[in-house]
């Protein structure tokens, strides 16, 4: 699976398949905390950071 995150409107956002997910971490913190949460809630995914 590939997980796509990227900042839109003032936050971090995932990008699973079709689907985009709002995380709570605004766009000024720093992108190891979307990481992390990212390997969180998807085990063993393929994240890519877009700008």
């Amino acid at each position: 699976m590939n997980i796509i995150i990227q900042r839109l409107n003032g936050l971090w956002h995932l990008i699973v398949g079709s689907c985009q997910i709002r995380t709570p971490f605004l766009e000024t913190q720093d992108r190891e905390l979307v990481v992390a949460y990212a390997r969180r809630v998807y085990p063993g995914a393929k994240i890519f950071e877009r700008d």
